[in-house]
Order: structure tokens, then sequence, then C-alpha cells
């Protein structure tokens, strides 16, 4: 292959720092090169160079680098038509690609070629430009199957004899013909004339957008530049490509336009050669290597040993600028062969690439990358469509938020109810006895506040269990230690309390007694303010309003610790600290009416489409509860039942959704009656938690529902009643959620809820019964509330007396301000004179075998992080106070 170079001195060095030069990978190039070869004297060794040259770039009928053979023009009065260069280089580069290359695709070249191909007579410059346009893409449409189509579609025909096929003889024209076009029209300019490119510089277009197609009359004069810049572009974005693709990282070497014959004067092979140092400054092209006999023009030609130089420092420097040129004096081969050319030669007869490909393997490649992609792509849909549709899946909801710390259920304790009840007092009375001791110090100030609740008389744990006040008074003792603990710390801005413990009886019914009794002594011990509130009242029933009526009128603050019913609220001196009936009971229902919570069929749930509610007509709470959930819940049927129906007059019952049963079960049996109407129905259980176990053996065994059942509970099934009753561990085809208030132990909403949770950890266990219970958070954030009006008094007045009126300011305006003050339970943030805090976060927890899981999350947890979605990914927004 290589006998065709003749072995003059050097060339073999020469060719192998030329041939070097074609291989150096993108990224490390320098401008594009042009070599010339000069012949000296007599002879055709330059044209042999060259020539030889092309064959040590193909081996077995296959090119090893793509290049291209350009023959110059035959003279005039031959018959023989040789094609144009800019033809030759186009179609010897498609037919002299390696393999692996792929398709070289000459957009520019192509556009730019039929451009100053075409011509119009138009005057006008727009009109004339449409036209240009639209001939460069008549041309493109030849090469184009697609555009082809287009085309056929778009034509036009006989007019049609009815409406749809008129419609569609109108409408195809504009969408298969004329938008085709202009598509074409708009990506041509954006290629030619896009800031920082070639053609803006090469036709001198001022800054700001410009239409390609009215540079005409520049492309036709200059058409020879016009193009050879256009190639260099297309061929340099040929060999950079785009990163990801097969082919593109196979393209390793430059392409090779060799001209073997010398062009003669003015004609376009002499034009293309003279041109390409400027062409490749004006689009920075690094990816050609032009190989070219002719003359030296201004340069003075260098030896074959000295352009080997040149050619060696051009491959290890990289950079963009003006194309690199060197003109080769060639001499006559003299005498005998050179040795070591002819060596060289004969040792590497070709082209030496790194590697050689295959065209199956970019293929191959391609094909693992498209499913790659398709997988990839596949499984981005899956998950978007899980994100975005999973609320309207069939998934059962379950946890939407990560709990920690395990919530394992509590064991009950081996002492009687009775006995923690005592132990309970004992605290606070020794809390009692440091501030009467601490009274005695200089600047210590002392005040009492009194805790109104019922207390445990009884030593078995049937009875024991559902009161709640043996958690409640432990939250009143901790939290009056920490508040004293702070007092200590803080003698001349901060209050120790003093806590009375005030027994109000079996379902609050001495409470109106003890707050007279109370009021009284006060009376009489007027002139000694020491008592600055009360704290407690936790449950809704006509003796704790009565009771809170007569406190509040002798203008003692109180704050309500789990009492949520919304008479309670009809004082100005009472506040409370947990979310009040009307916020659960949106929750709720929002809950129900969105949540997957009713189970369909095995593993598969869906939102409820009806309700029942269950609920006591003699107890406020759950009468209170119940309404409130029929009227945020549209539909929804009421149960009413009452335990003790002696105990308290039954109100009449109103409206024909509402019916009674004086047994539990009677009550299953119309529930169970309701599911059998709709199974997408669910169990509202406004009552109190002491029936509930009783009506889960009554549903699951004297009914024909087979036990499966969806309940919603309120918030006195607490979490303690849950871990005792193991509802779902008895009844595994019961789904229970149920409200709460705090979830201690495994999910605490702030640092003070850290704080409480380390606190009862320490003093009562971390299996305590209670732990994961609210009501001693709630009684502790309670206290805390009272205590720090307290303290406000004390610092608003400075060395002046503060009594209840000062307190009752501080409550009016907020205990901590806008922002309000962290809890263990949340946010304790109030309104001006507002009863309840603002948006109080509220938990609804699932009831599962292992403990309970957050199935939803609203409200304030500290000051800036409100939970304002719940449900897969927070697919619903959180219902907000009114």
């Amino acid at each position: 292959m290589s006998s065709s170079i003749p072995p003059v001195p050097s060339v073999g060095d020469f060719v192998t720092a030329l041939e070097e030069l074609v291989l150096v990978p993108p990224g490390r190039r320098g401008p594009s090169a042009r070599i010339v070869l000069v012949q000296q004297g007599r002879g055709d060794e330059a044209e042999q160079i060259a020539e030889g040259e092309c064959l040590r770039l193909r081996v077995r009928g296959r090119a090893l680098v793509p290049y291209a053979r350009i023959q110059e023009s035959r003279p005039r009065g031959d018959r023989q038509r040789t094609r144009d260069v800019f033809e030759q280089i186009e179609d010897g580069l498609r037919d002299n690609l390696p393999g692996g290359f792929g398709r070289l695709r000459l957009p520019r070249y192509r556009l730019v070629r039929a451009f100053a191909a075409a011509s119009s007579t138009e005057d006008q410059a727009p009109v004339r430009a449409r036209d240009l346009r639209d001939q460069c893409y008549a041309e493109r449409r030849k090469d184009s199957h697609v555009l082809k189509a287009l085309h056929a579609i778009g034509g036009r025909d006989q007019t049609p004899d009815n409406i749809a096929a008129w419609i569609w003889h109108w409408a195809r024209h504009p969408l298969f013909g004329v938008l085709p076009r202009w598509l074409y029209g708009f990506r041509a300019g954006r290629r030619m004339m896009r800031k920082g490119g070639w053609f803006r510089r090469w036709a001198r277009v001022p800054s700001g957008r410009g239409d390609f197609f009215r540079h005409h009359e520049a492309v036709v004069a200059e058409r020879e530049d016009a193009l050879l810049c256009a190639l260099l572009d297309d061929l340099e974005a040929a060999a950079r490509g785009p990163r990801l693709s097969p082919w593109t990282r196979r393209r390793r070497s430059r392409f090779v336009l060799v001209l073997p014959r010398e062009g003669a004067p003015g004609s376009v092979t002499e034009s293309v050669v003279r041109g390409f140092p400027q062409a490749v400054e004006q689009t920075g092209s690094t990816a050609v290597v032009l190989l070219a006999v002719g003359q030296a023009g201004p340069d003075t030609p260098q030896s074959l040993a000295m352009a080997t130089t040149t050619i060696d420092s051009w491959a290890r420097s990289p950079g963009r600028g003006r194309g690199r040129a060197v003109a080769v004096g060639v001499e006559p081969l003299a005498g005998e062969p050179d040795q070591e050319a002819e060596g060289r030669l004969r040792g590497y007869p070709e082209i030496q690439p790194g590697r050689v490909h295959s065209d199956l393997a970019p293929r191959a490649e391609a094909f693992v990358m498209a499913v790659a992609g398709v997988t990839a792509l596949s499984l981005l849909a899956y998950l978007a469509v899980v994100h975005f549709v999973d609320p309207a899946s069939d998934r059962c909801l379950g946890a939407s938020v990560r709990m920690p710390e395990s919530a394992a259920p509590g064991r009950i304790p081996e002492q009687s109810p009775k006995e923690l009840y005592a132990r309970a007092r004992e605290s606070i009375d020794q809390q009692n006895k440091q501030a009467e001791k601490a009274a005695k110090r200089a600047d210590t100030v002392i005040r009492t506040v009194a805790y109104l609740g019922i207390p445990v008389t009884v030593d078995n744990w049937n009875d024991g269990l559902y009161s709640g006040a043996i958690p409640e008074l432990r939250g009143i003792a901790l939290a009056q230690e920490q508040l004293n603990s702070e007092a200590a710390k803080d003698v001349h801005r901060k209050v120790w309390l003093r806590v009375r413990v005030l027994d109000a009886g079996p379902r609050f019914s001495n409470a109106p007694e003890v707050a007279g009794e109370l009021v009284r002594e006060m009376a009489e011990r007027k002139g000694e303010p020491e008592i600055m509130g009360v704290v407690g009242l936790g449950q809704s029933r006509a003796d704790t309003m009565a009771a809170r009526d007569i406190l509040g009128d002798a203008g003692l603050p109180v704050i309500g610790t789990t009492a949520t019913a919304l008479e309670m609220q009809q004082h100005g001196m009472y506040r409370q600290v947990a979310p009040d009936n009307r916020r659960e009971a949106r929750i709720a229902a929002d809950l129900a009416r969105r949540g997957n919570i009713v189970e369909t069929s095995a593993g598969t749930c869906a939102p409820a489409r009806a309700a029942v509610v269950v609920a006591d007509p003699t107890d406020s709470y759950s009468a209170n509860l119940g309404e409130l959930f029929t009227s945020a819940f549209e539909g929804a049927r009421t149960i009413r039942y009452t335990a003790e129906p002696g105990r308290e007059p039954v109100p009449p019952a109103s409206g024909d959704r509402v019916e009674s049963a004086s047994t539990l079960a009677e009550v299953a049996i119309r529930v169970c009656e309701r599911i059998q109407e709709d199974p997408r129905t669910v169990v509202y259980w406004a009552a109190r938690p002491t029936e509930f176990s009783a009506f889960l053996e009554e549903f699951a065994g004297g009914t024909r529902c087979d036990g499966r059942l969806t309940v919603l509970g309120g918030n006195d099934i607490t979490n303690a009643v849950v871990d005792a009753q193991h509802p779902s561990a008895l009844h595994p085809r019961v789904r229970l959620y149920y409200a709460a208030h705090a979830l201690p132990k495994s999910h605490s909403p702030n640092v003070m809820g850290d704080r409480f949770r380390d606190q009862y950890r320490k003093v009562y266990g971390a299996d305590d019964l209670w732990g994961n219970d609210g009501h001693a958070p709630l009684a502790w954030d309670a206290l805390r509330l009272l205590g720090s009006a307290v303290n406000s008094a004390r610092q608003d007045a400075g060395s002046a007396p503060f009594g209840l009126g000062t307190v009752q300011q501080s409550l009016v305006r907020g205990v901590g301000g806008p922002d309000g003050k962290r809890g263990a339970t949340g946010v304790l943030a109030f309104d001006r004179n507002g009863k309840v805090p603002v948006n109080k976060r509220l938990l609804m927890l699932h009831d599962t075998a292992s403990g309970p899981e957050v199935a939803l999350e609203c409200g304030f947890r500290a000051s800036q992080d409100e939970r304002t979605s719940w449900g897969p990914g927070g697919a619903f927004p959180c219902v907000r106070d009114e």
C-alpha cells in the first residue's frame, strides 16, 4: 500500500508526524491544519505522497479514519464532467467513514449550498427571504421521508362535499404544509444566526436578532468561503457530538481532506486551499487536516525534516485560533531510495488508530442504552404516578410520619390505681414544701394555683384506667417541678408555685361545690391574693361548666387540660391547651373523606362514602363532638346511646338521620346494617371509651358483618386505653384510627416535648402505661402556661404587687406573643383573648399490633414549623382553623 509513497529522505518521519496529528483525540487538539506539498523541480513526488497517504488511510476496503480524496476539475472541452470540489468532499466523506462512526450529518453545509443555489425575483426583502426559505425547504424535503410524507398529507386536492372533509381539507395544509416549513426556517435561522456563531461574523451581522435568509447576496458572492466555513462547522460538531452517543465516543480521529492535484489559478480547489486558515479561524475548527498539492504562495517551503518538527509541535499544543499552515518542499527522488524511509513505510503500511471499531458495536450499545433509558423513564414515571396519583390508589393509609422511636405499648403497673394517684399527690406535696422553704429567702415570691380534677379511689384497673386522672396529676407534678426549678435560678423575675389539689369527685359531680368553697375562702382572705388561677377541668360535663362559671365569675383564670367541647369556651376567664371539638371533628371528617381507611378487600382500602356516629346525648363532650362531625361529614347518620340512661335526662332526638339504641348489642346491629347498605362506611366513636371494647365484642359476635369494621375514635380513646384493650390484636379485622393530642414517647413535636419526655421517663420509666398518652403532657402544658402568665405578671408589675388582674391581662395578650409558647403538645399560640391555641397540633393515629403509627399530623409543632399537609407525599392540605 505504502509503496506508492516515494522513499525520499525524511518522508517516513513526515508521514508518521502527519498521521499522529490526524489521530489526536478531541479535547487535546489545536486548530485544524493545512499542509501543502510543493514540488521542487521536475517530478511528481508531491502528488505521489498525497495519493499514497490516501491509500494508507484505508485497509481491506474500509477507511481507518474519515477522509475524502478530491480531484481537480477537468479542463474545458473535456466531455466527462468532474464533480464540484464540495460535492467530492461530501461524497468522499460519506463513502470513507471508519467502522462505528455512524451517519455523518452536514446540516449547515447543505443549507448554505441550497441557499447559494436558490434565486428569487421578488423585490421586497421579507418576501424574497420567505421565497428563498421555501426553496431551501423544498431542497431539504428531497432527502427526508418525513417531510415528503407531510407534504403529501398537506397537499390540496378537490373541494370536499361534506363538513368534516371540508374542515380537514382546509386545516391540513397549515398543519402539514405551512407549519413544517415555518419550523424549518426557524431552526435554520437559529442554527446559523446564534450568538457567537461563525455566520454572524462572516456576514458582518450587527448585534441583535437577524433573518438568515436575508443574506443571500453575501452567500452567493462568497460561495466557496461560505461553504467551506459551513463544512468545517459541521465537521467540528460531528467530532464533538453528544457525549452520551456511542457513535461520538468512537470518533477519535480528525477528518482528512486530500487534494492530490494542484488547483489551477482561480479554481475552486485553489480557493479552498487558500481560504482554509481563515475559515478555521472563523469557525474555531479543530477537527480537520487538509493535505494538498499546490504552490507555496508567500510562505517559504520547509524541508520534509523541518516540516516534521513543525507538525510534531502542533500535535502537542491544543487550543483554537487561526488555522495552522505549512508548505513542504518535496525534492525529486535522485539516486537510491532512502533505506530508513522505505523501512518505515513497509513496517507500517497504514495509519495506526488505537482501535478499529465495527458498525455493530455502537448499535448494540445504543440499543442497551435505549432499553436502560426506557426502563429508567418507566421507573420514574411509575414513581411519579405513585407520588402524585397515590392518594387515589387503593393502598391502605398507614404511617405517614416516620417516628424515630418505637411506640411499643406500655404495661399496666403492679400497683393499684389508687396507690399511683397517691404517689403523684405526694410529689406535689413535696414540691409545696420546697416552695414554703423558698418563701423564707429574700426576693423569693410564691403564689398558689389550684388543680381541679377527679380523684382515683378504686383499686382495680377496670375502673381506674379510663379517667386519665393519674397521668394528668403526674403532668401537674412534673410541670410544678420544672417551674420551681426555673424560679430558683431566677428569683428576681420568676415565681415559685404551690399547687393545691382539689377533689372534684366522680365525673366532676362535686366540682361546683368545691369551686364555691374556694371562692368563699378567697373572699375571706381578701388582701392576700395568693391563688393565681385554676388548671384542670378535664371533662366536658355540665358540672364542670358550672364550676368554670363559679371560678371565672370570681376573677380566677381557668386553664383547661383535656376538655374539648365548645361549651367549655363560654366564659371570658376560660382557656384551654387542647384543640377543641370543632377542629378535631373537621380533621377526622377530612381523614374519612380523603384517606384510604376503609378496607374493601384484603390489603386494599378506599375513602369512606358514609359515616355512622355513635354518641351519648347526655354527655356534653360526646354530643358536641358527634354533632360537629355530622356537620363536617355530609350525610352522616347518628346512633344515640347512653350507658347510664337514668343518670342524666336524655334530650329528644331530632332529624330523620338520628336513631337511638338502648344496648350495645343494638348499636352493633344498627352499625352492621349501615355497613351492609354501603360497605365503605366508617364508624365515628364519639362516646366515652369505657364501652368501646364491649361494642367491638358485640359487633364481632352478634352481627352478620363478620367483624370487618373501620372506626374513627375521638381523643377520649387514649393510647393508654388502646394499650390496655388491644383492639387490633383481639379484633384483627377492625381498622382503628383515633385522635391524639400528643405521642410523647415516640413523636415529640419540639424541644419542650423532648424535655417533658425525658423528665417523665426519668421519674416513671420507659415502659410506663401512660408514657405515650396525651393526658400528662397536656396537664404539663396547662400549668406551664399559667405559670408563665404569673411570671409575666410579676415582671410587668416590677416592684409593685401583682394579682389576678395582672395574670389575666397576660393571658388575654397571649403568653409568648404572636408566636406563642412552645409546649410538650405543640405551640400554644392564642389570638388576643382567644380560648384555644391557633391551629393546635393534632394527631390521628392508626392502631397496629406493634403500637400506634401517625396517619395524620396537622398544626404547629414549633413556632415556625407547621404541618400543613398529610397523606402519601403530603397529598392533602391540613384543615386549618376558620
